[in-house]
């Protein structure tokens, strides 16, 4: 499987026309980071699209994971270039896989029944992963034909999650920091392990991250407007109370694909513009048509309310490796809501947590672990444009099935970090009663 996916992957990378993507995108970024140039200067790798930023939303840092490559391109050409990005993709989800298997396996039975090594031997866990990659093989597809390195972002974290685990604190926050500097998406990973109390592992983080940080002012001969236009248009961006309003910075501007959290509840809980409305083929219906501020407030509201289920949480379950792992796995879907850009790429993101609702509905016939799951796949993962065609699937962006289906994700997570928090605490009083 592992074989014919690599050729797949591959052979889509190397397919892709010359003059437009994503990953011409990286290595220009890439090569002006090296070469010293404004890595935000006016960019058209797509002959049909306007003069724009060259990877306006993403830090000058981000440079130092593209700029290797930029090296392959100018050395061996832009197909080997191509392909050694999909090569790292492909590593990105072996990764993910053996990570994820280690975390569930060895740390388990001390703290949760759902979990036992005996019942995920290596048959049932390549049944088990193939399942995976199947239900997630919509947003995986997209992010590996479109060159995005989600996939990459999400095994730094496993890999920082998995070390952290096991005592290799220094080494996990290196795996963290890589992962903050070139895409800080995950950044609300930071207080979940700190509520777990892995105060090397962001000492380590912060270190690591300083010296990527001051690499790439070298690089750049400590030019700061980079930063400086990076940091104001990623907090107008966040900040901003109206979402359909045009972003500073020439940061991108809306688009129906971006599930978001604060687009999904604007848009029920507000008015859509008619310029947007006229891009869905099958029509908008209205939302509630509350003002701009009040909407803003909700989003606020909503948004403080996840984050604060997910450290709750991460506090609760401190204690316990199998509720850690449900914990970080929910933290997922929250950096998907929180972050003002998420797109269906970004989505791979919901691995981990598919992979173990997946286990829990296999392994400890988990009824609701079946119904969460199969609804989100018929739901959200299923009708992509492929299936449904454009029309439908730009209808469906504009009623954000996969932003709730972001959120009943994020709340089974909880739900199941809690449950393996309290078999830790009654097998603790257990023991301790024995004794």
């Amino acid at each position: 499987m592992w074989l014919a996916v690599a050729v797949a992957i591959a052979g889509r990378a190397t397919s892709r026309k010359e003059t437009k993507g994503v990953l011409l995108d990286h290595l220009e970024f890439g090569r002006r980071l090296l070469q010293g140039e404004d890595v935000y200067g006016p960019w058209k790798s797509d002959p049909d699209a306007p003069i724009r930023p060259l990877h306006a939303p993403y830090p000058p840092s981000f440079g130092l994971l593209t700029a290797p490559f930029a090296l392959v391109d100018e050395v061996a050409g832009l197909r080997a270039a191509r392909v050694s990005w999909a090569l790292l993709q492909l590593g990105s989800l072996v990764v993910i896989a053996v990570a994820l298997r280690r975390l569930m396996v060895p740390r388990a039975p001390p703290d949760s029944a759902s979990l036992r090594p005996a019942r995920l031997g290596t048959h049932a866990w390549h049944l088990l992963w193939l399942g995976t990659f199947v239900l997630t093989s919509r947003f995986v597809l997209r992010d590996t034909h479109g060159g995005g390195g989600n996939l990459i972002n999400v095994a730094l974290v496993l890999l920082a999650l998995h070390d952290s685990e096991h005592g290799r604190e220094r080494r996990a926050g290196a795996w963290l920091a890589i992962s903050l500097v070139t895409k800080p998406t995950m950044v609300w990973l930071v207080p979940v392990f700190a509520l777990f109390g892995r105060w090397r592992t962001l000492a380590s983080a912060a270190v690591a991250g300083t010296v990527a940080v001051a690499l790439t002012m070298a690089l750049q001969r400590f030019e700061l407007a980079p930063w400086a236009r990076w940091l104001h248009g990623s907090w107008a961006l966040a900040t901003q109370a109206d979402p359909w309003a045009v972003p500073a910075d020439e940061f991108p501007p809306f688009e129906w694909m971006n599930q978001a959290l604060r687009f999904g509840v604007a848009r029920w809980c507000g008015d859509v513009p008619e310029p947007y409305a006229a891009r869905v083929a099958w029509g908008v219906s209205p939302g509630l048509g509350l003002p701009v501020d009040t909407v803003a407030w909700i989003v606020r509201a909503a948004s403080g309310a996840l984050l604060a289920s997910v450290l709750a949480i991460a506090w609760r379950s401190r204690r316990a490796a199998g509720a850690r792992l449900w914990t970080v796995a929910a933290a997922l879907p929250l950096t998907l809501l929180l972050s003002p850009l998420s797109w269906k790429g970004h989505h791979v993101a919901l691995v981990p947590l598919v992979l173990l609702l997946l286990h829990r509905a296999a392994a400890a016939r988990s009824r609701a672990a079946m119904i969460v799951l199969g609804a989100w796949f018929v739901g959200c993962a299923l009708p992509g444009g492929d299936l449904v065609g454009d029309d439908a699937d730009e209808w469906l962006n504009s009623v954000y099935v996969v932003t709730f289906g972001d959120v009943a994700l994020l709340a089974a997570a909880l739900v199941f970090a809690r449950s393996a928090a309290q078999e830790h605490d009654d097998a603790a009083v257990g023991r301790d009663v024995a004794h």
